[in-house]
């Protein structure tokens, strides 16, 4: 049963990946998750920092300052200072960031539409369930990364 269940987690993943790469943007494609999730981050919060986008995405300070380096480095975001605060550095979407930002949103929404149809189908006491069983997973596998030392960035 538990190996059935987790060969069924890894299908799972394998298709919302190919699903992903059928759907969406080719220019998307370069990026790791992380990568396109911090800029999603950026073009979502109001005056992103390191602190703000790690604390939004839950992972580490540091794993947010390698990320946003590479993005500076691929003039998908830039810097800035605010008024009266030249300590705290934030960053907003360049128009290439802007573009990759506006086709992950439409990604998302796609995945929304079309998985949401899917979900419907089922009560709110089974669908409580899986949310209940999903969330200790999340939970369970968030403590394995932590003690393995890492963070959940993909890089």
């Amino acid at each position: 049963m538990h190996t059935a269940l987790m060969n069924l987690f890894a299908q799972y993943m394998e298709k919302q990946e190919v699903l992903s790469k059928l759907t969406g943007d080719e220019r998307l494609h370069g990026y790791h998750y992380s990568e396109i999730h911090t800029i999603a981050a950026i073009g979502d919060l109001e005056s992103p920092n390191v602190t703000s986008i790690a604390s939004h995405m839950h992972v580490t300070r540091g794993a947010i300052s390698k990320i946003t380096k590479k993005l500076l480095a691929h003039n998908l975001i830039e810097t800035y200072q605010q008024e009266g605060n030249k300590q705290k550095i934030f960053f907003r979407l360049t128009q290439k960031g802007r573009f990759l930002y506006d086709e992950h949103q439409k990604r998302h929404n796609l995945w929304l539409e079309r998985d949401n149809s899917f979900i419907s189908q089922f009560d709110d006491k089974t669908l409580e369930q899986v949310k209940s069983f999903m969330q200790s997973f999340n939970d369970y596998l968030e403590t394995q990364i932590h003690e393995l030392g890492g963070s959940t960035d993909e890089d």
